[in-house]
């Protein structure tokens, strides 16, 4: 375990004050952070797909226990406070949004976990205990197609269940520690 930890502090900078992990990024204007495609106000415009897709997959690197901190390199001749609350204010949009929409994703898929279950308790149910020994090949078909349709169901809540909820959790967890997690800006000449 202890070489993990080394390797992160290798690839990352690590803030043992703080417990966290320092993702660096290097831009040359704050508007690199913004969807160029987004006429929007810049508190309420999207965040670009290769800025999220790079902090996202530098985040998931990083074990949950600890924080991520973000550094935005941006050149002195830049600076500009105002855009500065406006990039952390979109930054925060965006990430609020994000976490609704991983929570809205969860929660159906909560909804569908139980419908399964429902439809597959029933199946079965009807299977074993309604539908009658008939030696006719139509009967044995609908009973083994009620017993399969049954399985099946329940296979997909299984999978639903322990594979793709454990999956949903992390996402929604790394959500929230990117919306947690500090803006630094820093200036380089």
């Amino acid at each position: 375990m202890r070489q993990l930890k080394r390797f992160y502090q290798e690839v990352y900078k690590y803030d043992s004050k703080h417990n966290s992990y320092q993702i660096d990024v290097l831009l040359d204007a704050y508007e690199d952070v913004y969807d160029e495609w987004d006429a929007s106000p810049f508190k309420r415009r999207d965040i670009e797909d290769e800025f999220d897709d790079f902090i996202t997959d530098s985040s998931s690197d990083i074990p949950l226990k600890y924080g991520v901190s973000i550094n935005l390199f941006l050149p002195k001749n830049v600076y500009d406070e105002r855009k500065e609350r406006l990039l952390i204010e979109a930054y925060e949009n965006f990430y609020q949004f994000k976490l609704k929409r991983a929570l809205k994703v969860r929660q159906n898929m909560n909804r569908k976990i139980l419908n399964y279950l429902v439809l597959a308790i029933i199946f079965l149910f009807v299977g074993y205990f309604y539908l009658p020994d008939e030696e006719g090949i139509l009967f044995k078909l609908v009973k083994e197609g009620i017993f399969i349709g049954g399985w099946v169901f329940l296979w997909e809540v299984f999978t639903l269940l322990f594979i793709s909820e454990s999956e949903q959790t992390r996402e929604v967890k790394l959500i929230k520690r990117l919306l947690m997690s500090n803006l630094n800006f820093i200036y380089k000449d």
